[in-house]
C-alpha cells in the first residue's frame, strides 16, 4: 500500500521508546511504515530504540533485521548476560560490543542513509545526552547501557548510560527538528489492572543458601556467580533476584516518565504496543512481538490515508 499525495511536501519523523526485548516490536512497526510507501525524514531512539532505529537508519532493509531478529539463536546471545567481575556492571560489556559490531561494524552518523540520533543519560548528572556524531556503535551501546546490568560507556568526559532512564520515548527530539507529522512508538508495560490478584511466590525450604547469614550468602555470590544467576526452575520457584528487582525498578520509573512526556509532546500518532507478559530477556519470542507491532501499525497509521 502507498501514499500518494501525503508525502508531497511533507516531513515524517519517527520515534522509538526504550523497552528492552519489548522493543522488538519496532521491527514490526517499520516493517508496516514500509508497506504504507512511508518516507522517513527523522529517527530518534532510545535504548532498544536506538539499537532498531539505527539499523534502519543505516539503511538496511526492515527484512533483513526481521530476519536476523528470527534467526538469531538468542540461548547463545545469552553470554552477554554472564557474570562480570567488573566493579560498575553485572554482565560482560565485551560480549555486548562484539554482537553490535555485526550490525555496525565502524560505521558513523557520516553513513546514515536516514538523519538519526540515539539518546544516552548521564549517570553523574542525570542529563539526557543527544548522539549524533562519530560511532555509530558507540552511540547506540551508550543507549542501551541498562544502568548496573552494563558498565557505562565513556563519551567526551561523559559516563553514559541507557537513555531510557531519563527519556525513554524521544518525541521532543523529532519535534525540535520541525517535522509535519511525528510518529511515536511508547514501550509501555501494560501492568495488572489488579496487582492484588498476584501471588506470593513459595519459598524453597531445601534451598542451598536456607540457613546461611547475609555475609555467607555474599561469598556464596562471589565463589558460584553463574549459579546465582542461572534460571529459575519450575520445580523450585524462588523470590525475584536482585538485578530482576532492579530492572523492574527502572522498568516502572520509564513508563511514568513516558506516560508524561506522552501528555506533554503528544505525537500525531502514538502507537503503544500492548507488551504484557513479556519481559527483559524475552528475545527468543519475537515472532510474537514483531507480529504485535506490525499489526497496531498498520492500524495506526491508516489515519495518514486520510491525510
Amino acid at each position: 500500500m502507498k501514499f500518494f499525495n501525503f508525502r508531497k511536501n511533507k516531513k515524517i519523523g519517527l520515534a522509538l521508546g526504550s523497552g528492552s526485548a519489548r522493543g522488538l516490536v519496532h521491527i514490526g512497526v517499520l516493517k508496516a511504515i514500509d508497506e504504507y510507501g512511508i518516507k522517513l525524514d527523522y529517527i530518534a531512539g532510545s535504548s532498544i530504540g536506538a539499537f532498531i532505529g539505527g539499523a534502519y537508519a543505516l539503511g538496511t532493509p526492515i527484512a533483513e533485521i526481521e530476519k536476523i531478529a528470527l534467526q538469531t539463536d538468542w540461548k547463545l546471545v545469552a553470554k552477554i548476560f554472564s557474570p562480570s567481575l567488573s566493579l560498575s556492571s553485572i554482565a560482560n560489556s565485551k560480549y555486548l560490543n562484539e554482537f553490535l559490531k555485526t550490525f555496525f561494524g565502524a560505521t558513523t552518523f557520516e553513513n546514515l542513509k536516514t538523519p538519526f540520533e540515539a539518546v544516552a543519560s548521564d549517570i553523574k548528572t542525570g542529563e539526557p545526552v543527544i548522539l549524533n556524531q562519530g560511532s555509530l556503535l558507540t552511540a547506540v551501546r551508550a543507549s542501551i547501557s541498562i544502568p548496573v546490568l552494563f558498565a557505562p560507556v565513556s563519551i567526551a568526559n561523559r559516563k553514559l548510560v541507557d537513555g531510557g532512564l531519563v527519556n525513554p520515548t524521544p518525541v521532543d527530539l523529532v519535534k525540535a527538528k520541525k517535522m509535519d507529522t511525528i510518529i511515536a512508538v511508547n514501550l509501555r508495560r501494560n501492568y495488572s489492572a489488579n496487582p492484588s490478584s498476584y501471588e506470593l511466590p513459595a519459598i524453597s525450604e531445601d534451598s542451598a543458601l536456607n540457613g546461611l547469614s547475609i555475609n555467607e550468602k555474599i561469598q556464596y555470590f562471589l565463589k558460584h556467580p553463574v549459579d546465582y544467576f542461572s534460571s529459575v526452575t519450575e520445580e523450585r520457584p524462588q523470590e525475584m533476584r536482585i538485578w530482576e528487582v532492579m530492572y523492574q525498578s527502572f522498568d516502572i520509573v520509564q513508563d511514568h516518565i513516558g506516560d508524561l512526556t506522552m501528555k506533554i509532546a503528544k505525537p500525531d500518532i502514538l502507537i503503544e504496543p500492548k507488551t504484557e507478559g513479556f519481559s527483559l530477556f524475552d528475545f527468543n519470542r519475537a515472532p510474537e512481538l514483531i507480529d504485535i507491532g506490525y499489526n497496531i501499525a498498520k492500524a495506526k497509521l491508516k489515519v495518514l490515508e486520510m491525510k
